[in-house]
């Protein structure tokens, strides 16, 4: 069994919400002592193959399409939008909290076993769930099992009540039930105790309910997977026990964890017999750096490419042969791409590039594929601003169109070139780049399946890079300048014959390739190019 590790501190992400922090304690916290348990059989750690190459794509449901003119996001506006999503290339749906809650945002959550009136019912999140099937793509739900929210029954019912039966349920830190241990000090998130066997077995409840939708005793036709919030403060035995109970009902649903920890080693302890798949922050850091920060990462030429090699040697060191380490560029938590960038189209479309080449799956953020910006603002609504509504239309009004956000210094405002309704018929614009590349991957199994390796290179600036995926003999070559400047980068030995060779995102022929012989290529700043035969 793996040693329990009772973290106190923030894993990491930044919080939407800044309310007064709990009292210091007066006591020292020292956590239950566990119950003595057997040690139980684990199930083999297997993965499942349908999330290997996937492309992940994260709604915020309050801001993504609004189907009945609320102004808030719901989950028939989702099922509304599944062509468009098809179309995309997105093919598994990561949908934040959607369970009743106090705060925009849902991460305290105060019913695990209900939708937020807000987005919805049951019968309409079945009605997506089927939906999403009938499309051949898959449906994960945000869980968060570290902490819940003040308002929730569970927790009032023992808060300043010290001879509550569920008192040992939270990590109470004086003998009047009156402060508590919080999620990052926060007062609204109070944590559970998960060394206490009826909160283990509460959490994996409402784990299997989403999966049996229909409460029919079939696992196999409701959620598809569970996105795990902050992973890195309960205990280990805890998703020990949630990923066996989960398995053993359906080894098919995904557990993918959210561990914000950037060296991958300190990643790695949490993928065997706990989940099959990790958000990759270690290549987080490299590519966009600070996520409160732009402009200070790889996508912005601020850091050398040959990081990104010594992250997937370390991976391959690390992690288990059969974990899945889901690559992504921008999140909820995160300063979006866009702005990171400083809204250069050129360095997004790179940035496309770049994760579609890259082995696992990867995941978009909701907006990212039109070059949605944003960045943490001030108080009151800190994160919201990297949360605003989906730009659906150029004027910010139409079906569908959420307008729960719509502070007037928000990021995205009207007639700014950034909306589905602008891109979409422009052949030269983000949205339809995100659309090329993401079929080019689908249809390549060298980029969608193969192997990454590193060819030997040359280039005339030190932001060139060179990078080589194949599958069964079949060979996809990428070429990256994340310079601002003109450069050439030269593969030392070219690994096969190639008589016209092409770039499969402009179409044009590029000079014959010889096996064993130097090839040299130019790229313009901010740019790649994909070299197929």
């Amino acid at each position: 069994m793996l040693l329990a590790v009772f973290l106190l501190s923030a894993c990491g992400q930044s919080q939407p919400a800044q309310p007064t922090s709990t009292q210091a304690p007066t006591s020292t916290l020292i956590p239950p002592t566990p119950t003595s348990t057997p040690e139980p059989t684990l199930i083999p750690y297997q993965t499942p193959d349908w999330f290997d190459n996937s492309v992940l794509y994260s709604i915020f449901v309050r801001s993504y399409a609004d189907s009945d003119g609320d102004g808030i996001g719901d989950l028939n506006g989702i099922t509304n939008r599944l062509e468009y999503l098809e179309t995309l290339g997105v093919d598994v749906l990561w949908l934040l909290p959607i369970y009743p809650s106090p705060s925009y945002h849902g991460y305290d959550v105060s019913d695990f076993f209900a939708v937020n009136p807000e987005y919805g019912t049951l019968d309409d999140l079945q009605a997506l769930v089927e939906a999403v099937h009938s499309r051949g793509m898959r449906i994960i739900l945000d869980f968060v099992p570290s902490h819940l929210s003040k308002q929730n029954p569970l927790f009032q019912e023992a808060y300043r009540n010290p001879g509550a039966t569920n008192q040992e349920w939270f990590v109470f830190t004086n003998e009047t039930n009156t402060q508590y241990a919080g999620f990052a000090g926060n007062e609204e998130m109070p944590r559970f105790n998960h060394y206490n066997p009826d909160v283990v077995e509460y959490l994996t409840t409402a784990a299997l309910y989403w999966m049996d939708l229909d409460g029919d005793g079939d696992y196999t036709d409701g959620i598809d997977g569970f996105r795990v919030d902050n992973v890195t403060f309960p205990p280990q035995e805890f998703f020990v026990s949630l990923r066996q109970s989960i398995k053993a009902a359906n080894p098919e649903v995904l557990l993918l964890g959210e561990a914000w920890l950037i060296d991958p080693r300190s990643l790695s302890i949490f993928f065997q017999d706990q989940f099959d798949a990790l958000f990759d922050f270690p290549l987080y850091s490299v590519v966009q750096g600070n996520q409160n920060s732009n402009n200070d990462g790889l996508l912005a030429g601020r850091t050398l490419p040959l990081l990104l090699k010594t992250r997937f040697e370390d991976e391959v060191k690390r992690y288990p042969a059969e974990s899945q380490a889901v690559r992504f560029f921008s999140n909820h938590d995160t300063n979006r791409i866009a702005t990171e960038l400083g809204g250069s189209i050129e360095r997004q479309k790179l940035a496309a590039t770049l994760l579609i080449s890259l082995p696992g799956p990867v995941m978009l953020y909701y907006g990212e594929e039109i070059g949605m910006p944003g960045q943490k603002g001030t108080a009151p609504w800190w994160d919201a601003y990297r949360r605003e509504p989906m730009d659906w239309y150029a004027a910010e009004l139409g079906p569908d169109h959420a307008t729960w956000f719509m502070e007037l210094d928000r990021w995205n405002q009207p007639d700014d070139g950034i909306s589905v309704e602008e891109e979409d018929p422009d052949p030269a614009s983000l949205l339809n780049h995100w659309r090329k590349v993401l079929a080019i991957r689908a249809e390549t199994p060298a980029l969608n399946a193969g192997d990454i390796s590193f060819p030997s290179y040359s280039a005339s600036n030190a932001n060139g890079w060179a990078l080589q995926r194949e599958l069964d003999g079949e060979l996809a070559i990428i070429l990256f300048n994340f310079s601002n400047e003109d450069i050439e980068i030269t593969l030392e030995l070219a690994p096969v014959d190639i008589e016209t060779p092409l770039d499969p995102i402009t179409g044009e022929a590029l000079p014959p390739m010889v096996n064993g012989q130097p090839y040299t290529l130019p790229l313009p700043p901010a740019s790649a190019i994909i070299i197929k035969p």
